[in-house]
Order: C-alpha cells, then sequence, then structure tokens
C-alpha cells in the first residue's frame, strides 16, 4: 500500500510538471503564430492530453479488453465535460464569443451522435471505421484553422511573444522548434504521469473485484483526464479560459476521431452491449452543455448577445452531474 501511495504521489508531480510545460509552451506558441487561443487549446493541447486515453485504448485494444478500450473513452468525455469542466468554470470564468463556441461545439455534437449510433446500431468499430475517423480528423482540423481566423483575434495577454513562462520565471525563446520540443516534453510527461496513476489505481481496483466497465470508465477514465483537469484548471487560473475551454472540447473529439481511428486501424473492437447506456449518457451530458452555456446569456446577459458564460454555479452543476453518474455507476 505504501507503494501504492508513494505512485500515486509521484504521478500527480509529473502531471503537474507537464502540464506546466504544456500549457505555457502553447501559450507562447500561439503568440508567435498568432494563433487564437481557442485554436491551440482544440488542436495542440487536445492532442497531447489525449495520448493517455490512446496509450490506454490501443494496449487494451490490442490485450483484447474491448470493453476497457471503449469504457476509457467513454468515461474520459463524460468526466472532461462534467468533472473537469465543472472545476474549471469554479476557479475562473469562462467566457468567449457564439462564434468561438460554435465554432468548436458543434462539431462535438455531431461526431458523439456518429459515435453513439455507430456503438448502438453497429456494434464494432473496424478498419473502415477507422480511417473515416483520421480523415475526419484532418478535415476538421484544415477546417478549424481556416475558419477560427475569421471569428476571433489573437489575445494578446503577452506584450512579448517570445517569453515562454516555466514556474513563474520568464524564459525568452526565439526558436518555435525548441517551443515544439517543449510541447513534446510535456505531453511525454504527462503520459508518464498518467501511466504511474493508471497502474496504481486499476491495482487497487483489481483487488476489489471490480469489472473492467467500471474500472474503465471510473478509475481509467479518471485517469487519462487528469492530463486535461491539470491543464484546463491551471489555464483558467492564468485567466486563459479560451485556451481550457478550446482544450477540453477538443479533447473529446480527439478522443473519439484520434484515439479509436488509430486504435481501430490497428485492431478492430466489438461493443458489448454493456456500455450502451454509458454512451447514451455521454451523449446527453453533451448536449447539456448548450443549455448551461447558452441560458445565462439570455436570461441575465441579453445586451451582450454574442457572449456566452459558464460561471461557478453552472459549473457546481456540472460537477453534481458527474457525482451522480460514478455513484449509479458503481452501485
Amino acid at each position: 500500500m505504501d507503494l501504492l501511495i508513494a505512485n500515486f504521489l509521484g504521478s500527480i508531480i509529473l502531471l503537474f510538471i507537464g502540464t506546466q510545460l504544456l500549457v505555457n509552451a502553447s501559450i507562447t506558441l500561439s503568440n508567435k503564430l498568432s494563433v487564437n487561443r481557442i485554436i491551440i487549446g482544440f488542436t495542440v493541447v487536445s492532442l497531447a492530453t489525449s495520448l493517455p486515453e490512446l496509450f490506454v485504448t490501443l494496449g487494451a485494444s490490442l490485450r483484447g479488453y474491448n470493453d476497457f478500450a471503449i469504457g476509457n473513452i467513454i468515461g474520459s468525455n463524460i468526466s472532461n465535460i462534467s468533472l473537469v469542466l465543472g472545476f474549471t468554470a469554479i476557479i475562473s470564468p469562462l467566457l468567449f464569443s457564439k462564434k468561438e463556441f460554435f465554432l468548436n461545439y458543434i462539431p462535438l455534437i455531431l461526431v458523439s451522435t456518429l459515435f453513439v449510433l455507430l456503438l448502438i446500431f453497429v456494434g464494432i468499430l473496424n478498419l473502415i471505421s477507422g480511417i473515416l475517423s483520421i480523415f475526419l480528423l484532418i478535415g476538421f482540423n484544415i477546417y478549424l484553422f481556416k475558419k477560427g481566423s475569421d471569428v476571433s483575434q489573437l489575445d494578446n495577454s503577452l506584450d512579448d511573444k517570445d517569453v515562454f513562462v516555466l514556474f513563474g520565471k520568464r524564459i525568452r525563446i526565439y526558436n518555435i522548434i525548441f517551443l515544439i520540443f517543449i510541447l513534446f516534453s510535456g505531453s511525454i510527461v504527462l503520459w508518464l504521469g498518467s501511466e504511474l496513476l493508471i497502474h496504481s489505481s486499476k491495482s487497487i481496483a483489481l483487488k476489489l473485484g471490480i469489472s473492467d466497465r467500471v474500472i474503465s470508465i471510473t478509475l481509467v477514465a479518471l485517469g487519462t483526464s487528469l492530463p486535461e483537469l491539470f491543464s484546463s484548471i491551471y489555464a483558467a487560473y492564468k485567466k486563459e479560459t479560451k485556451l481550457a475551454i478550446g482544450n477540453l472540447l477538443g479533447s473529446n473529439i480527439f478522443n473519439i476521431l484520434a484515439v479509436l481511428g488509430a486504435t481501430t486501424c490497428i485492431n478492430q473492437i466489438i461493443i458489448d452491449k454493456s456500455l450502451y447506456m454509458d454512451a447514451i449518457i455521454m451523449l446527453v451530458i453533451t448536449l447539456l452543455l448548450l443549455p448551461c452555456f447558452y441560458c445565462r446569456s439570455i436570461l441575465f446577459n441579453p445586451k451582450n448577445s454574442q457572449q456566452i458564460s459558464i460561471y461557478r454555479i453552472e459549473g457546481i452543476i456540472l460537477l453534481l452531474i458527474y457525482i451522480s453518474y460514478i455513484t449509479f455507476t458503481l452501485l
């Protein structure tokens, strides 16, 4: 037990370090390239924080643990939308334009709906669905970078675009290649921290005799969502709310298209019916984001109809939804 606790604490430290590297390098990179924060969060940071899901899902699939592989994706997406977004909103209000929101949110709804329909009515994800997912991901990223510059302008939070902040220390970096190396390094550290956390959590869960579905949807999904949690909370703390929301919405799309796409290109996954309800709950929670974000602007801020916001109250509601879902799953 002492070793498990040590592994857990070590994983938290690794996640914190990886988050510092990833988020701050992303902020500096977006400044240097004059790319909007929400676009960077939706692409670069989302891909990096989805790496734990990729390694866990691919490894589980290759070992024939299909429930574990799919359950990890479903549970992680639920965790990102309810737990991570809830915590982030409690720390700092999430404010952005409607155009920025729908540019990222509508594709998430479409991808999530397609994913659930495939699970229920087809029941298998194979090479064809994998290739389709990869092409959709590539096409979406091209569309995002093309349209993203039209809907928003760069958030120049830093006067000097060459400044990279690490643990409060300002470092001047001129070479973009070095920034990309920092991004890659941060992603590796995040992955190592997640792996350490997952293995220690799974060991405890297995001793309790919990099924693969429950383990993957609860402990493992929570573990693979920690990079999103740490990255988004840290971004919100720095008032980089667009980076945070872009990371969360983007991670869910990357989890479905990139993670499952790459995995099913290598090995097909057969869906068990026990996961149908979890997939539907994931879609319902995704759809609930619309009233969660939109109603406040209608009720309390009708004069500024172009702004979308989510505050502490909505964040608490999302956290309660996550707690209720986990409680229901463990019963």
